[in-house]
């Protein structure tokens, strides 16, 4: 389904903070204001931000990357589900649901199955890899 046929209305859009849009197989795209912005809330200069939390792609885009979990959780997605650069959190990441959101983003995102009527999640959460 695309964004053209979604059949949900989900304005104003309230996130449950289930986390799930912070994990997955996507990339985060850092602009080069996102890196400064997040750069200057860690104290970190960019140079040290893209070395300690980002990769070069060979095209010359810059991207999160994961810690290396199995759900492939955010650099920046702590256990509470809570972003640690929320203050600064990426354009791209401000951007869900409303500017864009995967495929698959009925099944995983909480407050979009909230705001269709549906229950929580059971997709890539802790609960449902631990239970």
């Amino acid at each position: 389904m695309d964004e053209s046929t979604w059949p949900y209305e989900v304005e104003p859009f309230q996130c449950h903070r289930c986390g799930n849009c912070c994990r997955g197989d996507g990339f985060v795209v850092m602009s080069p204001d996102d890196i400064g912005r997040a750069a200057a809330l860690l104290g970190r200069s960019e140079a040290e931000f893209l070395a300690e939390r980002c990769v070069v792609r060979p095209d010359g885009s810059v991207h999160l990357i994961d810690q290396g979990d199995a759900l492939r959780s955010c650099v920046f997605l702590t256990p509470a589900n809570l972003c640690q650069i929320h203050a600064a959190k990426p354009g791209q990441c401000q951007g869900f649901p409303m500017k864009w959101r995967p495929p698959d983003a009925l099944e995983i995102c909480a407050g979009l199955r909230h705001a269709a009527g549906l229950p929580p999640p059971r997709r890539r959460t802790i609960s449902v890899l631990s239970g």
